[in-house]
């Protein structure tokens, strides 16, 4: 009876030192996911800014391009002889019109897709934001300490109940109120 004792002492210990490491296992691995969340979040940013600087440059050489063609064409009407300040119905001016909707139509177009990709990277670094905060809120809530108690006494349970404790509840009574059955006679 005592070396069962001794080893249900062992096995307790053993399991509530377990019971820490896990917890503490546990843990550590929530704190590095909210810190790469959070990396990925500050990579979300640079991105984001990455988006818009490129973008601005982008637009700046759209903008010349557009500027460019315009010259172009005033220099290709011109060369033809036609008059580049004739009336705005003219087949000059429309032409100018023409090229010059087309090229702002293209600007606009590059602003959008522009201002959708930084939006895109914006909310994807709150998503990564949000998902720290969820591993840090895991992580706060995980006590080792606790779970090794947990374990420690759960083991003295199953202890007490091999030194002779109750093994109902311990709120159960310790006799029953029932009379115990006698083993019925065999009539001859």
């Amino acid at each position: 009876m005592c070396i069962t004792i001794g080893l249900a002492i062992a096995s307790t210990l053993v399991g509530a030192y377990s019971a820490v490491q896990q917890g503490m296992a546990q843990k550590a691995q929530a704190e590095y996911s909210a810190a790469v969340a959070r990396n990925n979040s500050i990579i979300s940013a640079q991105n984001e800014a990455d988006i818009i600087q490129r973008g601005k440059v982008a637009l700046d050489m759209q903008q010349r391009r557009l500027g460019q063609t315009i010259g172009a064409a005033r220099a290709g009407i011109a060369g033809s002889g036609l008059l580049l300040d004739d009336t705005p119905g003219s087949t000059a001016a429309g032409l100018l019109d023409d090229v010059t909707v087309a090229g702002q139509f293209d600007i606009m177009t590059m602003k959008t897709n522009i201002d959708r990709e930084a939006r895109r990277a914006s909310i994807q670094g709150a998503n990564f934001e949000a998902q720290a905060g969820l591993f840090d809120l895991q992580a706060s809530s995980i006590s080792p300490g606790l779970a090794g108690l947990n374990a420690g006494l759960s083991g003295a349970s199953s202890i007490y109940k091999l030194r002779g404790g109750p093994s109902g509840s311990a709120l159960a009574p310790t006799t029953s109120i029932r009379p115990q059955a006698r083993p019925a006679t065999l009539m001859s």
